[in-house]
């Protein structure tokens, strides 16, 4: 009886044991399967990411091209292999990041920190050397002394000194495009009405930064003889007059219309219905 019970004593031990083991061993093989990750924010200098892409080669393979519709993004990435990543947007300057996910076998179920790290990318001007940017701007490696994934120093201080070069000249060119646009519509000084209530700003309502093409000195429409008024009675905001060209926004919310325009070739006032016309037909005029 002794024997016997020694016996099942001895059986549920080994059954218990290869359980555990059984169980460190998937355990173990979940871990290692556990992806690297790499996130960060993608940037586009002067623009925005609509029309943005991220393209990602895998060991030299290109495997996917990613429309990207916000800033921030995030990938799993497979070890023991070279990743290149893309970005890329129309008009700008391409930019690449290189991860390498080579990690010595027996540290891969070591549970690494997620990388980040940002990229901005800027237009593309003429004058401006760029072949630099046909070399990825980063590398990231695993390193093995502090057993985590960094930035390969060495590679990072042969180049850093271009690309942080180009990245200025970008900028400059940017801030030069920015103030070369930085003009507003001139506005003549606001018409007083006795006709009082909530007015419009016709800057405000056509939108700031709009210039005409054939905008001339002193073309504010003179105090003495100032435009005719509609036939109905309304107050006006915003006068603008460029050469022959007036328009106006009524003050008035109960009218019918939005405000008129008088392009000055002797047809009178086109009275516009809704703000989004008035807004159309003047930057139309703008462009001609």
């Amino acid at each position: 009886m002794y024997q016997k019970t020694l016996q099942i004593s001895i059986w549920h031990m080994k059954k218990s044991i290869f359980f555990f083991l059984l169980i460190t061993l998937l355990c173990g093989v979940v871990h290692a399967q556990e992806p690297f990750k790499i996130y960060g924010k993608y940037m586009v200098n002067g623009g925005t990411i609509t029309g943005a892409k991220i393209a990602i080669e895998k060991n030299g393979v290109q495997v996917k091209v990613l429309d990207i519709d916000k800033s921030k993004f995030e990938f799993p990435l497979e070890y023991d292999c070279d990743y290149v990543f893309s970005f890329i947007k129309e008009g700008y300057v391409t930019k690449k990041v290189q991860v390498s996910t080579k990690v010595p076998k027996e540290k891969q179920t070591l549970e690494f920190e997620p990388f980040k790290f940002d990229v901005e990318i800027f237009k593309q001007y003429k004058g401006v050397n760029t072949v630099i940017y046909n070399q990825p701007v980063g590398k990231i490696r695993f390193n093995d002394v502090l057993n985590e994934f960094d930035y390969d120093t060495d590679y990072t201080k042969s180049i850093q000194s271009e690309i942080t070069k180009a990245d200025e000249a970008l900028k400059q060119k940017a801030i030069e495009e920015l103030k070369q646009a930085s003009v507003v519509v001139k506005t003549e000084p606001k018409v007083t009405n006795t006709n009082t209530g909530g007015g419009v700003d016709l800057s405000k309502a056509l939108g700031e930064g709009i210039k005409p093409k054939n905008q001339q000195n002193g073309n504010a429409a003179p105090k003495n003889s100032p435009t005719p008024m509609p036939t109905k009675t309304s107050a006006l905001t915003g006068i603008v007059t460029m050469g022959s060209y007036t328009a106006a926004v009524y003050l008035n919310p109960n009218m019918k219309t939005y405000g008129w325009i008088n392009y000055g070739d002797n047809t009178g006032r086109a009275e516009i219905a809704t703000k989004e016309e008035f807004e159309a037909k003047f930057k139309e005029y703008m462009e001609k």
